[in-house]
């Protein structure tokens, strides 16, 4: 089997893993916590990368980087409280259905077209997902 499948395999199994603790957790500590020591093990992971492979550090494009993280902390904050207040797998869905949301409003917020190819795979998708 391709390796790339493998670790896509990988991947899911350890986010599943990680949403079940989620679960667990959320109920004796609050969700903005579990988001907290996510994110500083996930911060901390990625700095002892950087130095194992030895990636140099650019300050180019600081404010865009700081405007992924609030975003990217404010997508886990809501992901982790769905968790918390919902079905594991409802809430699962909920986040798996990103880009569909992102395919809806890209026309209305981008103002994008869909070609013809598109509009026809795009109900197919929605219903194979």
């Amino acid at each position: 089997m391709n390796k790339g499948i493998l670790l896509a395999i990988a991947s899911s199994l350890t986010f599943s893993i990680m949403n079940i603790f989620v679960k667990a957790a959320s109920e004796t500590i609050p969700v903005s916590e579990i988001v907290f020591f996510r994110s500083f093990i996930g911060a901390f992971l990625i700095f002892l990368l950087t130095r194992k492979t030895k990636v140099a550090f650019s300050k180019k494009g600081v404010p865009m980087l700081v405007l992924r993280g609030a975003l990217g902390a404010l997508y886990l904050l809501a992901y982790f409280f769905t968790i918390a207040h919902i079905p594991l797998g409802d809430a699962s869905n909920l986040a798996h259905l990103s880009p569909f949301f992102a395919i809806m409003l890209s026309g209305y917020c981008l103002k994008e077209k869909m070609n013809r190819n598109m509009v026809m795979l795009f109900p197919l998708w929605v219903q194979f997902y």
